[in-house]
């Protein structure tokens, strides 16, 4: 009885404020469009664009105000430590994610560098770097503070920019994140860490405001602000998921972020060898094949908007998938990096595929947020 007084106190309220807040804060912002929309309407035309008409961008508000409502909420004080730094830490990823959102003018670069000196600035706060990957030798190198910061950095970074990048159709990113945040906190909670657990459902809780005024229909966008945001908040409760708990296997925490990591890895393989910037726009990315030549086939005939998010749904079930196996199995280091390795197999046969596939329709192929 105690237990479930404490864990209603500790998260339910804290949780609920949460997401109450950004889904208000997100709500208030679509129906303020007109205000402000000068600065936050992201374009319909573009490379990755599949909406049709302008549409804020600036969800991210909305997310870490509901975040900032549950920390001050929260009674518990080590999960009010760990919200507290992805608060601080996350400044520099919202702030330049942001400037992106208003300007257009922010490169992938600064908005990278901004994530990892979050990261950073984390590692300073807290002590806490990946110092172990369970890889002979790589382990040895990972015991140099200097070698495990900058190791560190890399992989929120990264991580950070993924989320960023599979931010394609309404509901992908954040659905992504919130399959990936309570994977952590299952995790979490079956190694006994019921304080990292808690956390995880709390950033999940505000990402669940935004959410619901993303899909299906889209009247608000993450935006690059929100976008690196989450993938920072998500990066960094993955750092501390092996470090605070030694049974957990630091690929249990790339399983659970599986897709939109191997997505990352894909397009930057994808836009080498096609001459391009790691960074530059594309229309090749899985979410975008998966519209262009298999939902339109097979929603022939129904609204853009119902095509549209049909497409979240099939790439949710891929995220689920190695977030279960990293959920049973986190300690099997093995076991994990050979289910990640399937999973990059999985998304090369799909990709492959659905590349070589004929288009039923003379549309361009592109994709948008």
């Amino acid at each position: 009885m105690a237990d479930s007084v404490l864990f209603h106190v500790t998260v339910t309220w804290p949780a609920f404020a949460g997401f109450l807040a950004a889904f208000t804060t997100c709500v208030v912002l679509v129906l303020t469009k007109e205000l402000h929309g000068h600065l936050t309407m992201d374009s319909a035309i573009g490379v990755q664009k599949f909406h049709e008409a302008p549409t804020p961008r600036v969800g991210g508000v909305g997310i870490y105000l509901g975040l900032a409502l549950a920390w001050a909420l929260v009674p518990n004080k080590a999960v009010d430590d760990i919200l507290e730094v992805i608060l601080l830490a996350g400044i520099p990823p919202l702030a330049l994610g942001l400037l992106e959102d208003l300007t257009k003018r922010v490169g992938v670069l600064p908005r990278l560098l901004a994530t990892m000196a979050g990261s950073v600035v984390a590692w300073l706060l807290t002590g806490v770097a990946l110092n172990r990957l369970d890889v002979p030798g790589l382990d040895w190198l990972m015991a140099f503070t200097p070698f495990a910061v900058l190791f560190t950095a890399v992989a929120v970074g990264g991580v950070a920019n993924a989320i960023n990048m599979i931010d394609g159709f309404n509901g992908l990113a954040s659905g992504t994140t919130i399959i990936a945040l309570l994977a952590l906190a299952a995790i979490a909670a079956e190694a006994g860490d019921v304080t990292l657990a808690l956390a995880c459902i709390l950033v999940a809780a505000a990402v669940v405001g935004f959410w619901l005024v993303n899909y299906p229909w889209g009247k608000l966008f993450m935006g690059d602000g929100g976008a690196y945001f989450v993938g920072f908040a998500l990066a960094w409760l993955a750092v501390l998921l092996p470090m605070r708990n030694p049974s957990v296997s630091p690929w249990a925490a790339l399983l659970v972020c599986a897709y939109p990591v191997i997505e990352t890895l894909y397009s930057i393989v994808r836009r080498h060898r096609n001459r391009q910037s790691p960074g530059a726009p594309d229309s090749s990315h899985l979410h975008s094949l998966i519209k262009t030549r298999f939902i339109r086939r097979k929603l022939a005939g129904k609204t853009k908007a119902l095509q549209r998010a049909a497409v979240s749904p099939i790439i949710w079930t891929f995220s689920v998938l190695p977030a279960l196996v990293a959920a049973a199995f986190y300690d099997e280091s093995y076991l994990l990096l050979l289910t990640f390795l399937a999973c990059v197999w999985v998304y090369h046969v799909a990709y492959s595929s659905l590349s070589q596939a004929r288009e039923s329709s003379g549309d361009p192929s592109q994709a948008g947020s």
